[in-house]
């Protein structure tokens, strides 16, 4: 969005407004619309807590509400949090500061607890409104339109000519590996032309998308690896990075890692290591096994490991396969159901033009006899493909991909309802739900017959062990 139309102060003001319609509400509910005995008793202490309220959320709206997104950018449940989360904040400021001026103890409760809740509602409501009406009459910013090219570049005239005819606003020109000279050319050309041009970053062979791009010691910077140290849990080792610098180091080491696997373990997955060794045997013997699970990646930020974050494995197969649609690297997918393949190979050449699907095959689902499996490994091998998906769920894929070590010739991934997702036969919870980690729930309402026993019961040992790990560091 462009920021000239962030309505800063319009907010602000709602903000106060909302405080002031919600202390008036309070009182009147609190004294039974009793003003009378309310203005001889009690009009001078309000006065004062409003006076109080309005002016340290300046400071809490400088601080906190400007620091967040705006409201334009955050979704409606993300606006909700961001203002319940910033009226707790002011009403703590004030009460402390009532209590340190001695007038908290006239304070009523019933009106601190009713001024909560109206404040954030009036003022949630306020901004929905509001944010319905600017973006309705100002839209989310002036959208450019932008003209991509890519190596081998067109000569000066022919990238003329389209950016005319196409009315672009922008140039992006993306480096694929074009030399320097040729680099010059086609920015000097969009000098003459006199658009704006943009070139992307490079890493290596690695063109750097949204997300990857961090600054450090004020150098916009690419991480192109995931760091050697783990997070343990449960008798797990989990990596630690982020879905993009995972996806980037996987790109960049895809011969070294051939043969090998990689897991993405969840909360039920943690809990069934937890309780079978030889399963957390299985998952520390991956090249990496990757959090995909929001809870365990809060522990992973609270205990300050810096970027970390959930990879979970549909996030990682939707880098991937982005990253790879310049055919440098290949796919194979084992398992699933075939007509699940068959809408998954229709998606991903339909989303990623340039993907090299090099097989697909759903197994029987049964034990398989050593000639089967011998069969379906030289199958597999045959394809040639870079990266082999395994969707057999857990924790039959992982034990899968333990036992064809060193026999597969790619990468094996064990992704679970990941071929699901992309094949459109499930639903995946809308980006807001996953940020607030409720995605287990989303997928309960989904299938709550074969789900609800899995999920409540391992979600309650999850946080029954997690306390109980607690409690012997404590001791």
């Amino acid at each position: 969005m462009n920021r000239k139309n962030y309505p800063v102060r319009r907010v602000f003001v709602i903000d106060e407004f909302s405080i002031i319609i919600a202390m008036c509400l309070a009182i009147t509910i609190r004294y039974d619309g009793d003003l009378i005995q309310f203005h001889i008793l009690h009009s001078g202490l309000y006065m004062y807590i409003l006076l109080t309220l309005c002016i340290f959320h300046v400071i809490v709206f400088y601080i906190y509400d400007l620091r967040k997104p705006s409201i334009f950018e955050q979704d409606p449940f993300e606006n909700l949090i961001t203002v319940a989360k910033s009226r707790f904040i002011l009403l703590a400021m004030c009460m402390l500061y009532l209590y340190v001026a001695q007038r908290g103890v006239q304070t009523s409760r019933v009106v601190v607890g009713l001024l909560f809740v109206f404040s954030v509602i009036i003022d949630y409501a306020l901004r929905i409104i509001y944010r319905h009406h600017h973006i309705r009459r100002f839209g989310l910013g002036v959208k450019r339109h932008v003209l991509k090219v890519s190596y081998p570049y067109p000569d000066e005239e022919s990238l003329r000519k389209t950016i005319i005819e196409g009315s672009y606003d922008d140039l992006l020109i993306l480096q694929d590996g074009a030399s320097q000279d040729e680099l010059t050319a086609v920015m000097k050309a969009a000098d003459r032309i006199g658009i704006r041009a943009y070139c992307s970053l490079m890493a290596g062979y690695y063109t750097a998308r949204s997300g990857i791009v961090t600054d450090i010691k004020s150098y916009a910077s690419i991480p192109i690896s995931v760091r050697k140290d783990k997070f343990h849990l449960f008798g797990i080792e989990y990596s630690i990075g982020r879905t993009e610098e995972a996806v980037l180091h996987v790109i960049r080491h895809a011969k070294e890692l051939s043969g090998k696997y990689v897991c993405f373990s969840n909360v039920h997955t943690s809990v069934m290591a937890r309780e079978n060794p030889e399963y957390a045997h299985v998952l520390n013997g991956s090249a990496f096994t990757f959090p995909d699970g929001n809870p365990i990646a809060v522990l992973q930020r609270k205990r300050g490991l810096s970027g970390a974050d959930r990879i979970a494995g549909p996030d990682f197969m939707e880098h991937m396969f982005r990253n790879t649609q310049d055919g440098k690297l290949s796919h194979y997918f084992y398992g699933s159901k075939q007509e699940t393949l068959d809408r998954l190979k229709e998606n991903l050449e339909k989303r990623y033009p340039g993907i090299v699907i090099k097989g697909m095959y759903s197994p029987p689902f049964r034990k398989l006899s050593e000639e089967e499996d011998k069969e379906h490994v030289e199958m597999i091998n045959a394809a040639g493909a870079d990266i082999v998906w395994i969707g057999l769920g857990a924790p039959k894929q992982e034990k899968w991909m333990k036992d064809h070590e060193d026999k597969i010739d790619g990468i094996m991934m064990g992704v679970g309802a990941g071929f699901d997702f992309h094949a459109g036969t499930i639903k995946r919870a809308p980006d807001w739900i996953q940020k607030i980690g409720f995605e287990w729930l989303y997928r309960l309402f989904q299938d709550p017959s074969r789900l609800i026993k899995r999920y409540f019961i391992t979600n309650i040992k999850f946080f029954w062990y997690i306390a109980m790990e607690s409690l012997k560091k404590g001791c």
